[in-house]
């Protein structure tokens, strides 16, 4: 393994948690700035989603964010397909929706949530990683 790979995955593993993260500092700032309602239980859904759908971008684009576009002639065929895109924004309103006080017994308290969006936010920048192995070998 080379150092160039070495710190790729550094970076690919950082992007990774940057996700989780971006995951509970959304829930926590959306309901810092609104109260708890219906409507604002959605909102913070579809904010959530919102954050997944860039962040599986972000994470399945990697390296190209960095260089300039249309560097060469395959670079499209590792642009992240409008499915895998629309995939992540649902997981993201829908785990959001899952747990908001509004549409579920569940209870959970803030911490909780945040616990849960941001592990599914690390999961969805892992399937974002393979999402991004897969169209660089060609599968």
């Amino acid at each position: 393994m080379t150092p160039r790979r070495i710190g790729a995955a550094v970076v690919d593993l950082a992007l990774v948690a940057l996700l989780g993260a971006a995951a509970r500092l959304t829930h926590v700032l959306w309901y810092r700035a609104f109260d708890a309602s219906v409507a604002g239980d959605l909102a913070g859904s579809v904010a959530l989603g919102a954050v997944f759908g860039a962040g599986h971008v972000l994470v399945a684009s990697g390296d190209r964010v960095l260089t300039p576009a249309g560097r060469d002639a395959d670079t499209d065929s590792r642009v992240p397909r409008p499915r895998s895109v629309a995939v992540a924004v649902a997981a993201g309103l829908l785990l959001h929706a899952s747990q908001a006080p509004a549409f579920t017994p569940f209870g959970l308290t803030s911490t909780g949530v945040n616990r849960v969006l941001t592990v599914g936010g690390v999961a969805l920048g892992l399937w974002s990683l393979a999402a991004r192995r897969a169209a660089r070998s060609g599968s």
